[in-house]
């Protein structure tokens, strides 16, 4: 039968438990902090290997980048779509207050014939 306090927390006092733990936090933190640090700078050659991976994915979704030209025509190819995005918006929004106004109107116009209706009794 194995020991039940392998660890010998049995005779450890609450606050030297208390204290441990908070000495492993304290610990856990500054190596985590430190590795955070440490990776905030890359070198020139993880750079390249990292920009060369973002083109490879890039070119598999069908979006060249590898030069300066295909980078500009890439631009100009997503503003086109966000004026085109914007245009059909805006002509859905217009529809949207035609048929508002033309339900208004259709109501006046029908509250006003029952009136005149109402009228000519």
């Amino acid at each position: 039968m194995s020991n039940p306090d392998t660890l010998g927390r049995a005779r450890m006092t609450l606050a030297k438990r208390v204290d441990l733990l908070e000495k492993d936090r304290e610990d856990q933190s500054r190596v985590l902090t430190a590795l955070v640090e440490s990776s905030k700078s890359f070198t020139d050659e993880q750079m390249k290997q990292m920009r060369s991976a973002m083109a490879d994915v890039l070119a598999d979704a069908g979006l060249r980048v590898e030069s300066d030209q295909q980078q500009d025509e890439a631009r100009k190819d997503f503003m086109f779509l966000r004026w085109l995005r914007t245009g059909v918006n805006g002509l859905a929004a217009a529809i949207g207050w035609l048929v508002i106004a033309a339900f208004v109107g259709g109501t006046i116009w029908l509250v006003n014939a029952g009136l005149n209706a109402w009228r000519a009794m």
